[in-house]
């Protein structure tokens, strides 16, 4: 029931009996309502008393008495005791105070009678139905949202907003409700009596504040603490359900009313009182930051609080800020390490400029992870290995495993080693043992089998994200590169999943790392719809950054799109220039150097691809990190059409056979691939080469293979085997990455399936030749879609003949007329 209802109800049969309690903070209409309800029994002849019955008032007067909870006890009795005769009319408006006996005993008895009518807050469509009846015509519905979220619909502060928005003379309509909203609030607030503007003050600061502690910052005995308190909220401006903006703008506009000085000493009051009795909240001391509080005080509190959230990094440096707002120091590593962690890199940078010369060696090695760390994450990892190596051993095993994953990076093996062998002084928590786990695989990588290297990195990898401050790279990330490089996709898969499901709080830092590599596995995998959904983001660091456009250009190669080729590797090159190459991303680098002959830009790409063979050489050419950049250099020769360019890596792959399986498969399937190119097509070489492949995870490799097998050879019989082989290596894949991979082959620039059916002709086409007249619209010839369609050039050239026949073209041109108009493609 509105202020509107309890007028229409009492006229509805002004003579009824009524018992009505309206109940409602300040200016939520209760007067309105009252004045409405007199009128209605004016008009009915019947008289009205507007105070509690007396000896000698005229018989079957109603009684209409506004804000009741400023009577006495005495006269709110009187007002009980007539509630119980039936026969008499009792509308009585009163604010929700719950501390006056006499009060509650009234409203009690009125509730019994007849539900209570509780003014509150408007909502939307009752913020626009007042407006029109202001304004003559429906507002806008930005208007509405406007001054829903400057009055926070109170109904006092919506008329004047309202007012304002229909004549802002000169400003712009937000601007004129702002400006009207706390006009309108510090005029009523002026009327309100100094101790409860002082509690409101107070509340407005935090919801979970009561009465011991506007007790404790005004001074005051406990129980008129609690009356203050009641009749605070009883105004109904500082509601659980208002927002934070309307709560933001009311304490600015307590604070004018109350003066500077008056506000200053009871925040400082406040803030003593919760210090001392250990109760200030993150929130709280946030609020008095943001609220203008300067004080040593604060700051230290703050400070305080922001070392107890170190493993929240968002939340301390929200809180490190703020100390530093109000006084304090930004001098710390926990705020480099937690600027780091939420993506501000630059700032975290500057910082540990400032702390390396520090004379405390626990905060110098610190200033040195953190900077490091910062380094290797934007492509620097020759900058970090310096760092590292000025520094020297420290017991600390988080610094010890970050100097030792940089230094590995960098192919510095003797440091890496000297960084591992430190002593740690510290107790045997499981962040340290994960620490020097970490340490002990990376470096069994070097000179141990794979299974070796991987039951010890595995170790690292913990259930739980405690955080303990930012590394050169996540033990997930690291576990995952060296099983995607030895040729273990489910284990890689694996923990990155594991890892992208427990985000943390560094997941600005660390997120984009490990969807960047789950991408990379799809792509290899031949799910290439799925691989591009894990490229996109926005504002990426320098290693992110060259892993996202190598991504890029790995699947617009393989989905056939050269222009896009060119594009993304040129993006990547510009990154690849800046940065320093090292051990962790040969991938990328391997596929750029690929997709660098396919474009005949090998000579631009050399000196990066001539750096990495040394990088593997000062670390002893472990087969375990140098197998996939050598299957990388036989695809790049292959494709310059260089057999002397391709023998090194052949070779290579060939001596690394004896102790790797992948390597093995690698070797077998680089030797089966050059005597496909000659058109010697052996079908049970090329089912072992590709299904070897496929097992190691290079699906896309392994089809592809199959379907060059089928196209080089003459013999019909070969060529059906082949791409059976291709289109079943195509879906051997589990039901999880069935599910990513797209149910049609990506074709560049090809329109989507929605916007194609609704062409009448195109219902007419099946599925495969649907996808085949994508194709050759693109102008590709039939060998090539056949190649990717996994298909002979001769089927492509049975599709197109019945396409031409159920689309009724006359002509090849006709044809290409008709696809163009039911595609909706431009002109090639």
């Amino acid at each position: 029931m509105t202020t509107v209802d309890v007028a229409a109800t009492v006229a509805a049969s002004p003579t009824e009996s009524r018992r009505i309690l309206v109940s409602g903070g300040l200016g939520s209409g209760k007067t309105t309502a009252l004045a409405a309800v007199r009128d209605v029994l004016h008009s009915a002849g019947i008289p009205v008393l507007a105070r509690p019955p007396r000896a000698g008032d005229p018989s079957g007067a109603a009684i209409v008495v506004d804000d009741a909870h400023l009577l006495g006890g005495a006269d709110l009795s009187k007002l009980t005791a007539t509630v119980s005769d039936s026969s008499a009319t009792v509308i009585v408006a009163a604010e929700p105070l719950t501390g006056v006996p006499e009060l509650t005993e009234l409203t009690t008895a009125l509730a019994r009678e007849a539900p209570a009518v509780r003014l509150g807050p408007l909502g939307a469509t009752e913020i626009a139905s007042a407006a029109t009846a202001i304004l003559g015509s429906a507002p806008p519905a930005e208007m509405v949202r406007s001054v829903a979220t400057a009055t926070a619909g109170l109904p006092f502060l919506v008329h004047a907003a309202v007012a304002a928005a229909a004549s802002p003379d000169g400003e712009s309509p937000g601007a004129a409700i702002s400006s009207a909203t706390r006009t309108a609030l510090v005029d009523r607030l002026r009327r309100i009596d100094q101790p409860v503007l002082d509690a409101l003050l107070i509340s407005s600061l935090s919801p979970e504040l009561g009465p011991d502690d506007v007790a404790g910052a005004l001074h005051l005995d406990a129980a008129v603490a609690r009356d203050l308190v009641d009749r605070a909220r009883a105004t109904g401006l500082i509601a659980p359900s208002l927002t934070p903006t309307f709560l933001r703008t009311l304490h600015r506009c307590l604070a004018q009313v109350c003066g500077a000085i008056r506000h200053h000493d009871i925040e400082v009051n406040l803030l003593r009182v919760q210090i001392d009795n250990a109760t200030l909240t993150t929130d709280l001391g946030l609020r008095l930051a943001e609220h203008g509080l300067r004080d040593p005080l604060l700051a230290d509190a703050l400070t305080d609080l922001a070392e107890r959230h170190r493993d929240h990094p968002v939340r301390a440096v929200r809180l490190y800020r703020a100390a530093t707002e109000v006084g304090g120091t930004a001098r710390s590593t926990r705020l480099a390490d937690a600027l780091a962690a939420t993506g501000d890199c630059a700032t975290a940078r500057g910082l540990t400029d400032d702390l390396l010369g520090s004379e405390d060696p626990a905060e110098r090695a610190a200033a040195v992870r953190i900077a490091g760390s910062v380094a290797a994450h934007d492509g620097a990892t020759a900058e970090a290995a310096e760092l590292f190596g000025w520094l020297g051993t420290h017991p600390d095993p988080l610094v010890s495993s970050a100097g030792v994953v940089v230094a590995v990076g960098a192919g510095d093996v003797a440091v890496a080693r000297t960084l591992a062998g430190s002593e740690g002084t510290g107790p045997p928590t499981s962040t340290a043992r994960a620490a020097r786990r970490l340490s002990d695989g990376l470096l069994a990588t070097l000179d141990q089998p794979y299974a070796t290297a991987m039951a010890t990195m595995s170790q690292s990898v913990t259930e739980g994200r405690t955080w303990s401050g930012v590394a050169p790279d996540t033990s997930a990330a690291l576990v995952a590169l060296t099983a995607m490089h030895g040729g273990d996709p489910g284990r890689a898969r694996s923990v990155l999943t594991r890892a992208l499901a427990v985000p943390g709080d560094d997941a600005a830092f660390t997120a984009h790392r490990h969807r960047l590599l789950l991408g990379w596995l799809r792509m290899q995998d031949g799910q290439l719809a799925a691989a591009s959904a894990d490229v996109a983001a926005a504002d990426l660091h320098r290693r992110d950054h060259l892993w996202a456009a190598a991504l890029q250009t790995a699947i617009a190669r393989r989905s056939g799109d050269g222009g896009a080729v060119q594009k993304h590797w040129y993006a990547a090159m510009d990154v690849l220039d800046e940065y320093s190459v090292d051990l962790y991303c040969l991938l990328p680098l391997g596929e750029l150097w690929v997709a660098a002959a396919r474009i005949q830009q090998v000579e631009r790409i050399g000196p990066a691809v001539t750096r990495a063979f040394e990088l593997l050489g000062a670390l002893g050419d472990p087969p375990l990190w140098s197998v996939p950049l050598r299957w990388a250099g036989v695809h790049a020769g292959i494709l310059a059409n260089s057999p002397d360019a391709v023998a090194p890596h052949g070779a290579a792959l060939t001596a690394a056979a004896a102790g790797s399986a992948f390597a093995r498969s690698l070797a077998l399937a680089g030797r089966t691939w050059l005597r496909v190119l000659a058109s010697q097509v052996d079908v049970d070489e090329v089912t072992v080469a590709a299904r070897g492949l496929a097992r190691f995870g290079l699906t896309w490799d392994a089809t592809r293979l199959a379907s060059q097998a089928a196209l080089q050879t003459p013999d019909g019989r070969t060529s059906a085997a082949m791409l059976q082989l291709a289109r079943d290596l195509k879906v051997s894949v589990s039901p999880q990455e069935a599910a990513d991979r797209p149910s049609t082959p990506i074709a560049a620039g090809s329109q989507s399936g929605g916007a194609a059916s609704s062409m009448p002709n195109w219902s007419r086409l099946s599925d495969r030749e649907r996808e085949v007249a994508e194709l050759v619209l693109q102008g590709m010839p039939y060998r090539d879609i056949g190649s990717q369609l996994l298909i002979s050039a001769k089927t492509v050239e049975h599709h197109v003949a019945r396409i031409r026949r159920r689309l009724g073209a006359e002509s090849r041109s006709e044809l290409i007329s008709m696809l163009r108009a039911i595609l909706g493609s431009p002109a090639p």
